[in-house]
């Protein structure tokens, strides 16, 4: 999937609130486990770098392929002026 598709996709999400920025802990790790990415949907692969974050406001542990999870942490970034 295109860094711009997934990028869309992950702001969608946001405004939904189906995708918080609340993030309290991560994990890097091998995937392979059968998850697929809240970020794209798409399966991440046993070659895939795997992320998994709590929430602070609890709930199911997200799983999202590297490049996804960039992604998701710059849009939740405050937006800057100037």
């Amino acid at each position: 999937m295109e860094i711009q598709t997934i990028r869309e996709r992950v702001r969608r999400l946001l405004e939904s609130r189906v995708l918080p920025c609340d993030q309290d802990r991560a994990w890097a790790g091998r995937g392979g486990h059968g998850t697929h990415c809240i970020a794209c949907d798409e399966e991440i692969a046993p070659t895939d770098v795997e992320f998994e974050v709590e929430l602070l406001s609890g709930g199911p542990v997200l799983r999202l392929h590297r490049v996804c999870y960039a992604i998701w942490r710059q849009e939740c970034e405050p937006q800057t002026s100037g």
